[in-house]
């Protein structure tokens, strides 16, 4: 009985915590933001020497268009009527939108997350209840999460050993 009542109690955490905590994950959550911030800021320390000036006069006014961001009508712009995006407006993207490395590195990290959550999880429902279904669960995603690993670091290797010889090849 009081292995039941702990089986409830704990699904009733992961049923509170578990959404909000997947949900930062999948919207950038402040590891994250920090690694963008850092990025970005690498980006304007590397073209800081150009126009120091305009940079600053676009960061502080970001609703002000500037000379130079003044773009020519693309084929989307009759799509949208001038209410949604004004002539000389910038025109935001996400910056992992840009890097598709970036977006193949998140979600290999979402992947391992996500296989280490459940082998945690089922360790506990297993170390908890004592269900041989749980021990099951635990075993396989186990397994999972090291032949993943086994996967990516095979990858690894063979990106560095192509860097390496493409050295050579020039």
């Amino acid at each position: 009985m009081s292995k039941l009542i702990l089986l409830i109690v704990g699904a009733a955490w992961l049923a509170v915590l578990l959404p909000p905590l997947v949900r930062a994950r999948l919207n950038g959550s402040p590891a994250n933001s920090v690694t963008n911030f850092r990025k970005q800021l690498n980006s304007l320390e590397n073209a800081g020497g150009r126009y120091p000036q305009a940079q600053l006069r676009g960061m502080a006014r970001p609703l002000a268009p500037s000379p130079r961001m003044q773009r020519q009508p693309g084929p989307l712009s009759s799509m949208t009527g001038a209410l949604v995006r004004p002539e000389g407006a910038r025109h935001h993207r996400p910056a992992m939108a840009l890097n598709p490395q970036a977006l193949v590195r998140q979600r290999r990290q979402n992947t391992v997350l996500g296989l280490a959550g459940t082998v945690v999880l089922s360790l506990f429902l297993a170390a908890t209840t004592g269900g041989s279904a749980f021990v099951y669960l635990f075993t396989a995603s186990f397994l999972a999460l090291i032949g993943y690993c086994y996967v990516l670091v095979q990858m690894r290797i063979k990106r560095d050993n192509e860097r390496y010889l493409g050295q050579f090849r020039r």
